[in-house]
């Protein structure tokens, strides 16, 4: 889907249950520029390969790396006595992500899930819930010169089935010079592999990786 953005004060939906972003178009030249500079924002127009942004959007992907997630169980004995504020069980993930067409990346972390609360008298150990709903990546505040907008990125990975889905919406400018947004998703399968990481601040860690890979884009 390609949205021709006008002039004014414009509220994207940009992620699937995941995230809005506010794109303030437009600004004056010197006010733009002078904001990129006062607040180190990215310019497209310095991005190795982003000469032919609108062009490559349409075929792009999504190109992950430093994957990886660790699973921390509490030794036992951990948090017996603090009222049950020291979980006994997280597992987060992190991962950088880069698309193709621009060359920009961000990164993503977040929790993979929780403990489920025991019934009451229950001497059952809490249970592992996982939780693949949208998760929010890093924002990248962005600027062609004259407009300052938001690349916004979410993700969900799921436990158990290693399946991982990216969303993001960029910007470009099409032939006639409009900027133009993109909203695309990208999924796939990843490779984990664990290893004992041991122990650390009275938990036992477990700590799995995942290959680099490019996931295919979908334009929405």
């Amino acid at each position: 889907m390609r949205i021709i953005l006008s002039r004014g004060l414009i509220f994207l939906l940009s992620l699937t249950r995941a995230s809005q972003a506010i794109l303030l178009l437009p600004l004056g030249n010197n006010d733009a520029s002078n904001a990129a500079e006062d607040n180190g924002t990215l310019s497209t127009q310095d991005v190795s390969g982003n000469i032919e942004c609108a062009a490559a959007s349409t075929n792009t992907s999504f190109f992950l790396s430093f994957i990886s997630y660790g699973n921390y169980t509490a030794l036992p004995g951990q948090g017996e006595d603090d009222g049950g504020l020291v979980p006994t069980q997280l597992v987060s993930m992190s991962f950088a992500v880069s698309n193709a067409a621009n060359g920009v990346y961000t990164i993503c972390a977040f929790p993979l899930g929780h403990l489920a609360n025991s019934s009451t008298g229950s001497r059952d150990p809490p249970a592992w819930i996982d939780d693949t709903s949208w998760r929010a990546c890093a924002d990248r505040r962005d600027t062609d010169g004259k407009h300052r907008f938001t690349i916004a990125t979410g993700a969900a990975f799921g436990l158990t089935s290693g399946y991982i889905t990216v969303n993001q919406t960029w910007f470009c400018h099409d032939d006639a010079g409009r900027l133009v947004a993109y909203t695309g998703i990208a999924n796939g399968t990843l490779n984990m592999g664990c290893v004992d990481g041991g122990e650390v601040g009275g938990y036992h860690v477990t700590n799995c990786t995942s290959p680099d890979v490019a996931l295919p884009v979908t334009l929405l």
